[in-house]
C-alpha cells in the first residue's frame, strides 16, 4: 500500500520540479522598437587593429534610414545612402527598402535595447547565417 502512495508522490513532486525548472528559464525578450529610433554604429568583424572605417545606420522612427559608410583612411570616399523600413507585424523583422522603393535587405531583429542591437538574415544560397551587431 505504501509502494501505490510512494510513486505517484514522487510523480508529482518530479512534474512540479520541472515545470518550475522550465518556467524559470530566461524567455525571449520582447522586441521593444521605440528603441531602434537613433544612430546605430555596426560592430566590425574586422581583426583588432584593423579598423579602416565604420558604417552606421540612422532611424528616424517614421519608417527612414541614412546608411552612411565612412572611410577613415581618408581616401574622402564616405558615401551616405537614403533607405526607408518597414517592420513585420510582430516587429522583429526589418526590411529595408532603396530611394527606388526596391528591396534591398532584409533581418530579423534578435534582440535590441537602448544601446545594443543584433540582426540575423539568413542567406538564400548558402544557409549561412549573416550577423549584423551595432551600438549606439
Amino acid at each position: 500500500m505504501k509502494t501505490r502512495l510512494i510513486i505517484p508522490a514522487l510523480s508529482l513532486v518530479s512534474t512540479t520540479f520541472f515545470m518550475m525548472l522550465n518556467s524559470s528559464c530566461k524567455k525571449e525578450e520582447k522586441i521593444n522598437v521605440n528603441q531602434l529610433t537613433g544612430k546605430w554604429y555596426q560592430k566590425s568583424n574586422a581583426a583588432p587593429g584593423a579598423v579602416d572605417g565604420s558604417v552606421s545606420y540612422t532611424f528616424d522612427g517614421a519608417g527612414n534610414c541614412v546608411l552612411k559608410i565612412t572611410d577613415f583612411i581618408g581616401s574622402g570616399n564616405d558615401t551616405t545612402i537614403n533607405r526607408t523600413y518597414v517592420l513585420s507585424n510582430d516587429q522583429t523583422l526589418i526590411t529595408l527598402y532603396n530611394e527606388k522603393k526596391i528591396y534591398t535587405e532584409q533581418y530579423r531583429i534578435k534582440k535590441l535595447t537602448k544601446s545594443y542591437m543584433k540582426w540575423e538574415n539568413e542567406s538564400p544560397n548558402d544557409g549561412n547565417v549573416n550577423v549584423k551587431e551595432f551600438m549606439k
